[in-house]
């Protein structure tokens, strides 16, 4: 596994390696209450900041309104044949009334467990693992009331990988797995667990796995034995790539790119038959303004994100 390490910024990374290049690197006050960072070789700049207007400067407004949005992301991969996880939309704006919207939900979901996630979001945020009905109207009324879109899926256990394309070149490939406790052979799960932090812990998760493994609370995990408890993966090295990718899935990921017109995309993807079978991909969510910082400490590559910032700049600058 790899080695954690102190984590840097994104913005950081970009200074160090615009400095580096010999482009000039200024703070530049956009609100009153926020910055962007300006690179610039004094005839032509460009500027960026997390969020809006994010780290990488060929991306349009319109590809981040499209990969900002489950819904649209899905349509366009849908359009373009690509394969998708099975969902139900919820749009706020179909509906006349709360009871409207909570009593069509609840029809046509009868089976339980399923994921509620919200239509705009990156990274697992505000995902809430649905048991039943009663949960499930809950969290329908509180979309409802926030006038949020957002969509019904089922619970998918396979193997995630994370590729990262940048101006039509897969520049990075690597696994993503759960959190997870690894048993002693001494302690229960729920010792185990009680060593990390609460905010990091996903109860309703976690009982899904507890019944998964047919174990509780009490019961002590074998030495070795791991047990996740978090439904959103992370970034890991188990598989891990910055050169000769797999070259069914280098493939797919460039064209995936071209066909989403976005130079800039983090593509997450359940590949659950290995790399040959392009056909057994199934789309995660996409993302065209893919975080570089975690690659030191969770993949235990300290190179490899300031290579792709490196490629970013120059690119943007060639033009």
């Amino acid at each position: 596994m790899a080695v954690m390490k102190k984590p840097s910024r994104n913005i950081d990374i970009y200074v160090k390696v615009a400095k580096k290049l010999g482009f000039k690197t200024e703070r530049m006050q956009a609100t009153p209450t926020r910055k962007l960072l300006c690179i610039s070789n004094g005839k032509k700049f460009f500027m960026i900041n997390t969020g809006t207007p994010g780290f990488y400067p060929e991306v349009s407004r319109w590809s981040a309104t499209l990969t900002g949005s489950k819904l649209l992301t899905q349509k366009m991969l849908k359009r373009y044949g690509y394969k998708i996880i099975s969902s139900h939309a919820v749009r706020f704006g179909d509906f006349k009334s709360k009871k409207e919207m909570v009593a069509s939900v609840t029809k046509k979901h009868k089976v339980f467990p399923v994921l509620i996630k919200p239509d705009r979001g990156h990274d697992g945020k505000n995902i809430v693992i649905i048991e039943n009905a009663t949960q499930l109207k809950k969290v329908a009324k509180k979309h409802f009331d926030k006038k949020d879109d957002f969509i019904i899926q089922p619970i998918l256990d396979q193997c995630e990988y994370r590729i990262l394309v940048v101006n039509n070149k897969v520049m990075l490939m690597h696994s993503k797995h759960n959190l997870k406790i690894t048993g002693d052979g001494k302690s229960t799960i729920k010792e185990l667990l009680g060593k990390i932090d609460n905010s990091k812990k996903d109860p309703a998760f976690i009982k899904l796995e507890h019944k998964k493994h047919n174990t509780k609370p009490t019961t002590i995990l074998e030495k070795g034995t791991t047990f996740d408890y978090h439904l959103t993966k992370i970034p890991t090295d188990k598989f891990y790539a910055t050169k000769d990718f797999p070259k069914a899935a280098k493939k797919w990921a460039v064209k995936l790119a071209k066909d989403m017109s976005t130079p800039i995309l983090g593509i997450d993807v359940f590949i659950p038959k290995g790399f040959s079978d392009t056909s057994t991909y199934t789309v995660i969510e996409l993302n065209s303004n893919p975080a570089v910082y975690y690659l030191p400490f969770r993949c235990n590559d300290e190179v490899t994100g300031e290579k792709i910032v490196e490629k970013v700049i120059t690119d943007y600058f060639k033009k």
